[in-house]
């Protein structure tokens, strides 16, 4: 068994989708390397240690979590010169994902006091209320074309159904659950599943 040279590590590190690429947090840095070769492609500096990073699923992008600042940064191994920011301010950043089509990011501020989904086309940004959870609670169509996002507001559970198009909310109905604990397209995007907390073992389609 052979093993290569150690590398710095700081932080959390992750494949690419396309199996090509290996992120990697060294405090403010953001290193990435050739799977292969393990020779390093790039090289972004960040504003502060990163604790969180996730891969855009076309593999071009990538973002960095600075929950501390609370911050969002966001780079292009295309383009190595275009660099995205994104900061909450007092509201915070719990959260950080990445929509299907690798062009908008969803963050959720602490407290769940909202989710927001930022273009990286157009600097546009919608606003969704009271999200349900920081990190679960969102689910995407397997074509990347609509979005069931919990909320609740007054004690009450809703799913509000959006377009990953125009981000506009579709619909919203209000489900039988104490607390809803997360949701899930069916495979084939017909259904949509929603399961209770584990004290109330309720599964509803």
């Amino acid at each position: 068994m052979e093993f290569t040279e150690t590398y710095k590590q700081s932080g959390p590190c992750a494949f690419s989708p396309n199996g090509r690429f290996l992120a990697v947090a060294v405090d403010y840095r953001l290193v990435i390397r050739d799977v292969l070769t393990l020779k390093v492609v790039q090289l972004f500096s960040c504003l502060d240690k990163i604790t969180y990073i996730e891969w855009a699923l076309d593999s071009e992008y990538i973002l960095c979590g600075l929950f501390k600042r609370p911050m969002i940064q966001a780079w292009s191994l295309a383009q190595p010169e275009w660099t995205c920011k994104i900061d909450e301010g007092p509201a915070g950043i719990s959260y950080a994902r990445w929509s299907p089509d690798s062009r908008h990011i969803l963050t959720t501020s602490e407290f769940q006091l909202r989710l927001t989904v930022w273009s990286l086309l157009n600097t546009a940004c919608v606003h969704l209320q009271w999200p349900k959870h920081g990190s679960k609670g969102v689910s995407f169509t397997k074509d990347g074309k609509f979005a069931a996002i919990c909320t609740r507001r007054d004690c009450k559970d809703y799913v509000n159904l959006l377009s990953c198009h125009t981000w506009e909310i579709m619909g919203v109905f209000a489900v039988d659950t104490l607390d809803l604990c997360d949701i899930q397209w069916s495979p084939d995007d017909s259904a949509i599943v929603i399961w209770d907390s584990p004290l109330e073992y309720k599964v509803t389609d």
